[in-house]
């Protein structure tokens, strides 16, 4: 996990001993407790460089969240704060990390106050040792606003829904 003293992380909606989990969630060396819902999908997207170069940019321009619907103004850089627009609402986010090697990308952000859902998101494309190209996406979050928590259950739907439209945006 991140330096929970970081300034850039005061606004965040979940607590900052948190920020950089998701990536944790991942790699598998972290589960959180029952009061967090946990959202893990990974598919494979293709296969070789040129695949895995095509996903990354998908991922990087946000063309992989138009694929569910969600328009994003900002830019993907360590610190920056994005907007997430999904229908009528606005959610910000702000960029906690992204890592690149050659095998592997990842972007994560996560919620600011006035997000509807309250925790991080982790995107992931891998390229594994047979060379296939493996989108992911791991997420752990709370409801925010009142109308998630609610309709909990058209709300998770419609997470569960988003998560497998990034990986599949994610695809060349």
């Amino acid at each position: 996990m991140r330096d929970n003293g970081d300034p850039s992380y005061r606004d965040l909606s979940y607590p900052r001993h948190m920020v950089g989990a998701s990536l944790a969630l991942v790699d598998a060396t972290w589960t959180p407790d029952s009061t967090w819902h946990v959202v893990d999908y990974s598919d494979k997207i293709g296969h070789g460089e040129a695949d895995f170069s095509q996903a990354v940019d998908n991922l990087l321009s946000w063309r992989a969240h138009r694929a569910a619907r969600v328009r994003v103004k900002g830019e993907p850089t360590v610190g920056e704060t994005v907007q997430l627009y999904f229908g009528p609402t606005v959610s910000p986010c702000r960029i906690i990390s992204v890592e690149r090697s050659p095998q592997r990308v990842a972007l994560v952000y996560g919620t600011m106050y006035g997000h509807i859902e309250c925790g991080e998101e982790a995107f992931i494309i891998e390229r594994n040792s047979a060379d296939d190209v493996i989108g992911r996406c791991v997420a752990f979050s709370r409801h925010s606003w009142w109308l998630a928590r609610v309709f909990s259950t058209p709300a998770r739907y419609v997470q569960w829904w988003a998560t497998r439209r990034y990986v599949r945006g994610m695809a060349p």
